[in-house]
Order: structure tokens, then sequence, then C-alpha cells
């Protein structure tokens, strides 16, 4: 039997250099990184996407919901898992997440690189969101995961496979409590990104120009220390979008790799 207070991980890869760590986003799961691993095939490091608490196989770990016991649930285990240092990857809701571990233990983060990142900004697109939670599975969920991207974006076929959320009816239960707690009143927490720019590791944001979920607007005038990437043409979903640009952020980040300090 599985432990409640253990995070699933999908695990690939076994490099010595410092590992990259892959967080999703609301209603996600570890497999929505599979095709910008994919891309990463040349870097030769260990990675590790986890299903976050309360989502995919971490349904049961107690407390889920806020995004700090997300990032307190990634940083215990990164200890059980002997991982020291990480890249961290996040998601929307998982980029909140990677900031707030930065926030917590910059010691532990060499590098963070946001996706459409959650907490940048009060304004949330709540509809597309609500979509995809209520959506039943096949044809009805690959026309709500499809309308998360730009216009014209195609979802994948199986968006189960993808790394779309669960649809039992206890995985829905868990994200409809979850939603509540995040979008309260039809906004979303913001973050300290001053604070989280002060712990001086390096930031990379990409941000589709698209996106209907997170305003790229979100973007303008963050504080030093944050580079932003936008991307033309790309909605709130750019692992799924446009891997090989996100492979390209991370290698980037990978590449210019520092031994983290205290400071």
């Amino acid at each position: 039997m599985s432990d409640p207070a253990r995070l699933f991980a999908l695990e690939t890869g076994e490099g010595q250099g410092v590992p990259i760590v892959f967080l999703h986003g609301f209603d996600g799961r570890a497999a929505v990184w599979s095709a910008v691993c994919a891309a990463l095939g040349d870097v030769d490091r260990r990675t590790v996407a986890f299903d976050l608490p309360g989502h995919g196989r971490s349904l049961g770990y107690p407390g889920a919901g806020p995004a700090k016991v997300a990032a307190r649930a990634v940083l215990s285990e990164l200890d059980q898992r002997g991982i020291a240092t990480a890249h961290l990857v996040g998601h929307s809701m998982g980029g909140a997440v990677a900031a707030l571990i930065c926030l917590f233990a910059p010691e532990r983060v060499s590098s963070l690189t946001l996706l459409s990142p959650g907490g940048f900004g009060p304004e949330i697109g709540i509809d597309p969101i609500r979509a995809v939670m209520e959506a039943s599975a096949g044809q009805e969920l690959w026309r709500a995961v499809g309308f998360m991207g730009a216009p014209g974006w195609t979802a994948p076929v199986d968006v189960a496979a993808a790394g779309v959320g669960e649809r039992t009816p206890q995985a829905r239960a868990a994200m409809r409590r979850i939603f509540d707690q995040l979008f309260d009143g039809g906004w979303q927490g913001v973050l300290p990104l001053a604070a989280i720019a002060g712990r001086h590791r390096p930031i990379r944001v990409l941000w589709g120009d698209e996106d209907p979920v997170t305003p790229i607007t979100q973007a303008n005038d963050l504080p030093p220390g944050f580079a932003v990437h936008r991307l033309d043409g790309v909605g709130h979903m750019p692992m799924l979008e446009a891997p090989e640009a996100c492979a390209a952020l991370i290698r980037a980040a990978v590449a210019d790799e520092k031994s983290p300090s205290s400071d």
C-alpha cells in the first residue's frame, strides 16, 4: 500500500548533474511533461515529475489544496529522494509552487523555469479551468482542454494520457475542493514576487501571448530578476503547445547551472 504522505513521481535519467523537477498545474498530472522530457532527450539528467497533493496518484495527500502545502510536500520529497538541489520547472499552479519553494528554501533551488505561472496577479480565467474540471472523459474533455490553448490549437487526442486530471468521482471531488480554495471569489492569490526575486536565483518565465487563464499582462513590470520570454500564438498549455520551446528554456537553465548558496 502506498504511503498517503508521499507524492507519486515519474522518474527518468541517471545523469550526475543537478536534477530537473517538474510541477504540473491545477487538475494536471506528472504525465503532462512527457513531450517536454522527450524534447530534453539530449540532456543527461535525472528528471522527476510529481503528482502534486490531491492530484493523480497523490490524491490522498493530507491537507491538499494550498500551494504552500504542495511546496512543503515537494521539499519533503526531495529530502526523501536524496535531491539536495534541483532545477524547478512549474506550470500554472505548479509555477506558484516552484516559486514558493524558492522563497522557503532558496538553497535547494538551482533555477526556476515558470510556464504561464499562477500567482503573478489576481486575475484568473476561471471559466476554462472550470470547464476542464467538470468535463467528462472523451470528446467533452478534449474540447475543454482545447480552449485552454491558443485559438485554433488542437489538444492531444488522448488528453488523459497527456496528463490532464483523472475523471474518477473521487478525483473530481478533490479537484472541486481545491478549486474552491485556490479561486475563491473568482480570483487567485498573489505571490510576494519581490521577495522571491530577492532570493537571487535564475528565474525564467515563459508565457504565451494567447493565454486565456493567466493573462500575459501579468508578465509586465516584474521585479528585476525575472527574465520573461513571450511565445507568439501560444495559450495556457505551452508544454503541450510548444514543448520544444519549453525544453530550450530548461536546457538554457541547465547550461547556466551554478551552485546555489544560502544568501
